[in-house]
């Protein structure tokens, strides 16, 4: 069986999409923290959890399946709005110190649960994936 046609084969956990001739995007069906907060409308994609893959022929016959990830731009967006956002709330409200620096400290906390958030449904995606290939190739 063709590779193209073992990927155009339904039945998938994740979302699958033709972009060119050898690229394709596959993204989670749904992907509760990214579906709701990020609130996604790809057109190419379900979720906010985005693989792009290409494929490249090698000598016998063989194909490399390469895949990458998006780039996390909103986390840089966060990493900069929240600390001056909260930074403006504090002058407004005339928040006192303490209460302040509790709110900085708590803020890299919270960066780093949801990037292992979304590095574990990335995980969860790519193991999709690959068990998808691994039947297909074995049955």
């Amino acid at each position: 069986m063709d590779l193209k046609e073992l990927l155009n084969d339904g039945h998938k956990k994740f979302y699958f999409k033709w972009l060119s001739e050898n690229s394709f995007v596959i993204s989670l069906n749904f992907s509760f923290g990214t579906n709701l907060v990020f609130d996604t409308n790809y057109p190419n994609t379900k979720s906010d959890i985005i693989f792009y893959g290409s494929l490249a022929e090698m000598e016998d016959s063989k194909t490399e399946i390469k895949l990458k990830t998006n780039k996390k731009s909103f986390l840089l967006v966060l990493m900069i709005v929240l600390p001056v956002l909260v930074l403006i709330l504090q002058s407004f409200l005339k928040i006192e110190f303490p209460v302040l620096l509790i709110a900085l400290f708590l803020f890299p906390i919270l960066i780093i649960g949801l990037l292992n958030f979304v590095k574990s449904e990335e995980n969860r995606l790519l193991r999709a994936f690959m068990e998808f290939l691994n039947n297909r190739l074995n049955s």
